[in-house]
């Protein structure tokens, strides 16, 4: 008989490069060579984001955002579960541009 017990990862945020910033605008996600569909941006940082939307995205997949200021960035899925993805940007951004085109904060 197998016995397994689950518990919470308290590493799971350590492991990330730098803390993400949360963050909730519509964004236009595509997989490559597909249409795009409308996805909810929640959180990200200088190299990923997390987002959901009603399309499947699975692990592996490009895509490209369209992230507020209309900076289109390539991006590759890396989870995919219950309406929501977390990827990683194929080039770092700048997440306070987004933050100041989504209107969330001033610019000094």
């Amino acid at each position: 008989m197998f016995q397994t017990k689950i518990t919470a990862d308290p590493s799971f945020e350590t492991r990330r490069a730098e803390p993400r910033t949360t963050l909730e605008a519509d964004v236009a996600m595509r997989a490559l060579g597909a249409t795009a569909v409308e996805a909810r941006l929640l959180n990200l940082s200088s190299r990923g984001f997390m987002a959901e939307s009603d399309a499947y995205f699975p692990a592996g997949s490009r895509v490209w955002l369209t992230l507020p200021g209309a900076k289109r960035v390539n991006a590759e899925i890396l989870w995919s579960r219950n309406g929501r993805v977390g990827g990683t940007f194929a080039e770092p951004i700048d997440p306070l541009q987004v933050i100041e085109a989504a209107g969330r904060l001033q610019p000094w």
